[in-house]
């Protein structure tokens, strides 16, 4: 995931929206709020966590970035990563990053740095009046894109880094005994499908490893009930950042899901379906 040479160059397309059209849109609106700028003490970070895959970029790019009071950080942004790093996707000193972000002339900046979820908290009390998301999605949802997306072997080439790199490496930023739980599942010769779940599950086990229920300053957001109720979670989401946002114009920018039936290895669909019942009691969107 997040190959080195896929990092250097933009996608043509996202979310169905052309990239140009996404940077003229972005470029338009910074020319505004430069004549017309949000006072620096109404000024807000807003950080998207989780796993790959599982609707950040919906979020960002669809919903969030219909509001002209809302500017996006691309991943890949560079005044949030460190020009050393090979995926162009770490970030860079958090002090450094969070004047980079305050200094943007808006209310609401918004910003997804999906690969230091491990940090989450760190992230949050780093960044001037920040607050969080952690998108959660179906694991076999997020398996069946994973796979779509980078690549039939992905799965196994996240794990392998996980099991071997350790925290030298994003995706190895977990606990001693999740990256034992994985190294036994890898060995155990598991589908393309059940590799890419699992992966779903070390990600978002970094949730509950930071006890991220106890901080109210973050919400877990449910991709599907975002498609299946958009209005309630986008008024939630608007009184949660306490910012008045363009409800139907957002609503507008939702796809319907896709139901994915395919099934996994018995052993693996127990520990991902135990996992996303742990989120069915902790505070989230629309709830509280």
């Amino acid at each position: 995931m997040y190959a080195a040479a896929r990092s250097r160059r933009p996608p043509k397309h996202r979310d169905n929206e052309l990239w140009l059209l996404r940077r003229t849109k972005s470029a338009l609106k910074q020319g505004v709020r430069t004549v017309l700028p949000a006072r620096a003490d109404q000024r807000q970070a807003l950080l998207v966590f989780g796993c790959q895959r599982s609707g950040t970029t919906m979020l960002q790019q669809s919903l969030l970035a219909s509001s002209w009071r809302v500017i996006i950080l691309e991943e890949h942004d560079r005044r949030l990563v460190r020009a050393s790093d090979a995926e162009h996707l770490r970030w860079d000193n958090l002090n450094h990053v969070s004047a980079r972000m305050m200094a943007l002339p808006f209310e609401l900046v918004v910003a997804k740095p999906l690969v230091e979820s491990h940090r989450a908290r760190e992230l949050l009390n780093s960044i001037g009046q920040a607050r969080g998301i952690w998108m959660l999605r179906h694991y076999r949802a997020v398996a069946r894109s994973n796979l779509e997306r980078f690549g039939i072997g992905n799965g196994f080439r996240d794990l392998r880094i996980l099991v071997e790199t350790g925290p030298a490496n994003w995706r190895g930023t977990v606990t001693d005994e999740v990256r034992e739980h994985v190294a036994k599942l890898l060995a155990s010769a598991p589908s393309p499908l059940d590799a890419a779940a699992v992966f779903w599950w070390a990600r978002n086990q970094l949730y509950l490893d930071q006890e991220l229920s106890h901080d109210d300053r973050i919400r877990v957001m449910h991709y599907e009930a975002m498609t299946e109720n958009p209005h309630e979670c986008l008024e939630a989401l608007s009184e949660f950042v306490g910012l008045r946002l363009p409800l139907r114009a957002m609503e507008r920018q939702i796809r319907p899901i896709r139901h994915e039936s395919e099934k996994l290895r018995p052993d693996i669909e127990l520990l991902c379906s135990n996992l996303l019942q742990k989120f069915q009691n902790v505070p989230d969107i629309p709830r509280h």
